[in-house]
């Protein structure tokens, strides 16, 4: 078994500032686990535990989700949190320009794996996870930094591939390689 997701990865440009981003919400005082930086990608869809023996079954239903669709740009603007900012979970870098095109792959890779069992995302949103909260603690200022950040720019980054990565736990934190890529623009 595998620890399997699907997401778009993320030229080294904006990586680096959303870890400037990171380096800041740290300065909170917030008990956050920051995503690696390597690890930072357009989350399109989490898989969780998946058998060896599908991985070639998923790639291919990536494939024809990924059929016909183009590269795009990804404009990573804003940062939000999940599920909201008096219980804060998740921090993340948002999707600006580009947002409907990140969708719309999702749709496809919701459609083309739903015969294989895997459940329709409900009320996606295009997003790069950077941060997870650990506990409440410096809570109000995590939440005035977000809200100071709601429309900070972290730049554009070229959507060229969807990738089936897998997550390897470990203690230091997960750590990703591609089981699949599909291009696209093929």
């Amino acid at each position: 078994m595998v620890r399997a997701f699907v997401g778009i990865d993320i030229d080294e440009a904006v990586r680096q500032k959303l870890v400037a981003a990171q380096e800041q919400l740290q300065a909170t005082g917030a008990q956050l686990k920051l995503v690696e930086p390597p690890n930072i990608h357009v989350t399109m869809k989490f898989l969780g535990e998946v058998s060896e023996d599908r991985v070639g079954a998923i790639a291919d239903a990536l494939k024809r989700a990924a059929a016909g669709r183009g590269q795009f740009d990804i404009r990573v603007k804003g940062i939000g949190v999940f599920p909201n900012l008096r219980y804060i979970r998740v921090v993340w870098a948002g999707v600006a320009e580009g947002r409907d095109e990140v969708i719309g792959l999702q749709q496809g890779i919701d459609r083309e794996l739903g015969p294989l069992g895997f459940r329709a995302e409900r009320d996606f949103v295009p997003h790069l996870t950077i941060a997870r909260v650990k506990t409440a603690k410096q809570k109000e200022r995590l939440a005035a930094f977000i809200k100071e950040m709601t429309d900070a720019e972290f730049g554009v980054t070229r959507a060229q591939a969807v990738e089936l990565k897998q997550s390897t736990l470990t203690s230091k934190g997960p750590i990703y390689s591609n089981l699949a890529q599909v291009k696209l623009g093929l």
